[in-house]
Parts: C-alpha cells; sequence; structure tokens
C-alpha cells in the first residue's frame, strides 16, 4: 500500500523479445523454443559479422556484433506474456553458452518489447576476418562434426542473414573444396577422412 492507505500500482511487465541475428533464428534450444509465440521479420539494430571462433561450432566463425559487419535481416522471437525478463536473460545466457548474464544485452530498437539479444565478444582479428581465412577456418573445424563453420554459414544464408562477408566467405568455402554450393561442401565434409583429400595448404595455418 502506498502512504495514505491507497494501492500502489503496479508497473506491468513488457512482453520480452529476442533479437535472433544467427542459429537461434532456427535452434532457439528446447527451453526457449516453446516459449516463442511470434517470430516477426526484423532487421537487426547493430551490424554483425563472422567474427568469432566458437568453440561451441568447432572453432568455426560465427556472427557476433562488429563494427565493421552491417545490419541484417534476422528474427524477433517474441515470448509468451507470462515470462519474466531475469528467466528470459537465464534462458538466453544457457543457450548461447555464457557463464553468466553479463553477454546478454537490452536492445533499444524502437519495438513495444523488452529486446534482448546475445553479444558474444568477438575474437577474430582483422586478418583473420578476410573471406579465404573464414573458409579455412570452417573447413578446419567441420573435422569436429556436424556441427561446424560450414553448417553455421549454411543455416544463416538459408535464413536471408547476409553481412558484408557472407557470400565472398561462401564463394572460398566452395572454392577450397571444389564444389559448387554450401548444400554440397556440407556433404562433403561429413564423409569420413575428408580433410585428407583436401590440399593441407589451403585450410592450415589457423591460429
Amino acid at each position: 500500500m502506498a502512504a495514505g492507505g491507497r494501492p500502489r500500482a503496479e508497473v506491468p511487465q513488457r512482453t520480452v523479445a529476442i533479437m535472433a541475428y544467427g542459429s537461434l533464428i532456427d535452434d532457439p534450444g528446447p527451453e526457449l523454443a516453446p516459449l516463442i509465440v511470434r517470430r516477426p521479420p526484423r532487421r537487426t539494430a547493430f551490424p554483425v559479422e563472422y567474427a568469432r571462433a566458437s568453440p561451441r561450432w568447432g572453432g568455426g566463425p560465427v556472427l557476433v556484433p562488429h563494427p565493421a559487419g552491417g545490419e541484417v535481416e534476422g528474427r524477433l522471437l517474441v515470448l509468451a506474456d507470462a515470462v519474466e525478463l531475469g528467466a528470459a536473460v537465464q534462458m538466453l545466457a544457457a543457450r548461447e553458452g555464457l557463464p553468466d548474464a553479463r553477454g546478454v544485452v537490452l536492445v533499444d530498437c524502437g519495438e513495444p518489447y523488452a529486446v534482448l539479444a546475445a553479444a558474444l565478444p568477438r575474437n577474430l582479428p582483422a586478418p583473420d576476418m578476410m573471406p579465404v581465412e573464414l573458409a579455412r577456418r570452417a573447413i578446419a573445424s567441420a573435422a569436429t562434426g556436424a556441427r561446424n563453420g560450414i553448417a553455421y554459414l549454411r543455416r544463416a544464408m538459408a535464413s536471408g542473414v547476409l553481412t558484408p562477408l557472407s557470400r565472398e566467405y561462401a564463394a572460398e568455402v566452395c572454392t577450397i573444396l571444389g564444389v559448387p554450393d554450401l548444400e554440397a561442401a556440407e556433404r562433403l565434409v561429413a564423409l569420413p577422412g575428408f580433410l585428407a583429400a583436401v590440399d593441407p595448404g589451403r585450410i592450415d595455418g589457423l591460429g
């Protein structure tokens, strides 16, 4: 109760949404997926680029906020009204493999929702973001299994997520592997011993 016996008005919680611009678009994870009620298209409010080598993708390049990138066509994953902001932050952090919530940020993008985004740190220096270097890293990451940089790139482009580097990066993957498209590249790298058939000079030298 407020002073004077008057009831205190509660501040209504805004509906929570997550800005998805990478693998979150089609794979939000088992915790978040049942809570998503709408997936409207939404251009990111910040530029992103392939600037992180992710252990969760075999060391392959993934998208993170980067000033040299571009705004991309992503999705807003609008959560059910009952989902509280704190719970959404924790679920998104867990989905992204973060030890805590420090890699989750609130984004002001003119929406009526409380919009969250994962903002993992970039760890690739500019020379390693050249398309041929990204391609080498993606191919090498395939040695760890199906969750690799090529799969990530193919899925992102299939969802319409195109950064300034996307097309040239994809072309370098196909050139190195001698295949016509990323679908063929993904099939090739799934074959046992595929790395033995690739010129080592084309994929070595990675940090």
